[in-house]
């Protein structure tokens, strides 16, 4: 006879759920934590799989997705009535950089964002995965620009913590 189990009881998975909240800050992963490693694993099974074809379809796949977001954003900010301007970038955003230590700085009219901790990069080189979320770190936020206001404005990743810089380098500024 099967030894009966009661691991679907309440009165095992109710004080089971009142720890998990206790412990959650401690195993319940950032925000883009869990993200980045999905994206960074899929990466290099591609990567290791087709090899450059397979360097060019992640590439490929992060602008597409970069954009849509971009134009999504654009979407909302036209919706609510708003031009497609920077602050309408900023207002309508889909990320919560929350998380993230950036300090930004406006200079020769372009916007500079310098970031010295971001989930995405840290849960990247929590999993040793640098080399593979690099390719989401160079590309996503110029693409989501081009999905924004492509005419207007231009943004480029001078540098990036998932390729070993200590600090990522972002700068937004018109065309």
């Amino acid at each position: 006879m099967p030894e009966e189990r009661n691991d679907f009881d309440l009165e095992v998975l109710g004080p089971a759920l009142s720890e998990r909240a206790e412990k959650s800050k401690e195993y319940i992963d950032a925000p883009l934590a869990m993200q980045a490693r999905i994206f960074a694993t899929l990466a290099k099974e591609v990567i290791e799989r087709f090899g450059d074809e397979g360097r060019e379809a992640v590439l490929a796949a992060v602008r597409k997705f970069g954009e849509e977001r971009g134009r999504r954003m654009a979407e909302r900010a036209v919706s609510e009535g708003r031009e497609n301007d920077f602050a309408g970038y900023l207002i309508f955003s889909d990320l919560d950089t929350s998380y993230h230590q950036m300090v930004p700085e406006i200079a020769e009219g372009a916007l500079k964002v310098t970031i010295s901790y971001c989930p995405f990069a840290a849960a990247c080189q929590e999993w040793g995965l640098e080399e593979y979320g690099k390719y989401f770190c160079r590309e996503i936020d110029a693409a989501i620009m081009r999905g924004y206001n492509p005419e207007r404005y231009e943004t480029v990743c001078e540098r990036n913590l998932t390729e070993g810089a200590e600090t990522c380098v972002i700068i937004y500024r018109y065309k």
